[in-house]
């Protein structure tokens, strides 16, 4: 065999090819004198392998992730409230339900079951949705109404009303017409009654932000939903909701449009009832625009007119329990103005107990001119309550310790009538 030598210092020396160093210099040394470069090469491939190596493992750390999180929630569906870590906590929340609707629960997410409500019972379907709501376990409850859907295996009739109400809370649009499709195919009442879900689908629609769609809903389904009692309730309460959001939320475009589908809402089916919602809101807003609105309204519809004289008491004790007593003057201006007595001394009788309680007696003093100027009187009791707090006195009528000293004092205070001059 052949010998490599080298110099050094100290004179030749040989080097055996089957030495370990010596092998791997001959190699390089034939590989560099075959393939010039090829070191170099070696040395960018090795390089070029190194970032791929670290592209794949961040690429595969990603995937590991999304697969774990999904494991994840799989497991939360899948595994047994008794082996959950958090049992305790799912009892608490739980708090007042019923033994049965706990165990149902807990059959739900048991892998023996799978999730499929098809073995389940009208009774363990309806206490595993009320379940679902009350903690509000929006995973649970929509993976129930998908299966629901697909199986057309529907809750009885109130549970399905409070699912209705949680969907169009949550926006959710997709279950809202996939459970309307249902309804239709297993000709549920409900699918009559609320006009294929329009009250419930206008309101999803309104708090995805698609308002004018949620109106156009609301006009479209407004006279199909009037053929029940629970239909109309349902659809008026719709649209009362989106007019009470619309003017907190001072939205000027919005109210235009509000106004007109209430217009044609009225020429097509008689119900003066969307009017008066619009005109209530605006009525009572501070913004002077709104009021402006709400006058035109009045002035334009004489039904309008007769309705709100007829509820002159509740629509003046909802102003006064907001504190609204300057929509209260204005709607005591209105009524003098349209030569409404009985309700204009209807929201003074009302105002002057609201300031009596307040112990204002500047305010009741201005109510007691009024009236006495308009020869619209306040009752007895009223006028004992104003000569009291005139006097500074208690409430003659005012429970007191039991001595019946209060009972004397009311009897001294007991006028048959009053006339004031201011």
């Amino acid at each position: 065999m052949a010998m490599l030598t080298r110099l050094t210092s100290n004179g030749t020396t040989t080097v055996t090819p089957g030495s370990p160093k010596g092998l791997q210099r001959f190699q390089n040394y034939l590989t560099a004198f075959l393939w010039p470069g090829t070191s170099s090469s070696h040395r960018q491939q090795r390089k070029s392998s190194t970032q791929l190596d670290a592209i794949d493992c961040f690429t595969n750390e990603l995937v590991n992730r999304k697969t774990q999180k999904w494991e994840e929630l799989r497991d939360n569906l899948m595994k047994p409230v008794a082996e959950d870590k958090g049992a305790s906590n799912f009892g608490q929340n739980v708090g007042l339900m019923s033994k049965g609707m706990v165990n149902d629960l807990k059959q739900l997410r048991s892998p023996q079951l799978g999730l499929d409500i098809r073995s389940l019972s009208q009774p363990q379907l309806d206490n595993l949705l009320l379940a679902t709501l009350e903690i509000k376990n929006k995973v649970d409850f929509l993976y129930l109404i998908r299966q629901c859907v697909r199986w057309q295996q529907l809750p009885c009739n109130e549970v399905l009303i409070s699912c209705l109400k949680y969907l169009s809370g949550l926006g959710r649009l997709q279950q809202l017409e996939s459970l309307a499709e249902t309804c239709r195919q297993v000709e549920h009442p409900f699918a009559s009654i609320y006009a294929d879900l329009a009250p419930f689908k206008a309101i999803a629609l309104w708090h995805n932000g698609n308002a004018d769609v949620a109106l156009m809903t609301l006009h479209r389904g407004y006279g199909g939903s009037l053929n029940s009692e629970e239909g109309r309730r349902m659809i008026r309460t719709a649209f009362r909701t989106i007019a009470e959001e619309t003017l907190a939320q001072k939205s000027e475009a919005v109210l235009i449009s509000l106004m007109e589908v209430a217009r044609a809402i009225h020429r097509e089916h008689k119900d003066i009832f969307v009017v008066a919602c619009v005109w209530k809101q605006c009525f009572a807003s501070t913004w002077f625009s709104d009021q402006k609105s709400a006058e035109e309204l009045f002035e334009q519809h004489q039904e309008l007119q007769q309705l709100v004289e007829r509820r002159a008491s509740p629509l003046c004790s909802s102003f006064l329990s907001r504190h609204n007593v300057d929509a209260v003057h204005r709607l005591i201006e209105v009524f003098l103005q349209h030569k409404q007595r009985v309700a204009c001394s209807s929201c003074l009788s009302l105002l002057f107990n609201y300031q009596y309680l307040r112990k204002d007696l500047r305010a009741c003093a201005e109510i007691v001119k009024s009236c006495s100027e308009l020869e619209m009187p306040l009752n007895e009791l009223q006028n004992e309550q104003f000569l009291s707090l005139f006097l500074d006195r208690s409430d003659p009528f005012e429970t007191g310790n039991g001595n019946g000293n209060n009972r004397n004092v009311a009897n001294k205070y007991k006028p048959k009538s009053f006339q004031y001059k201011f």
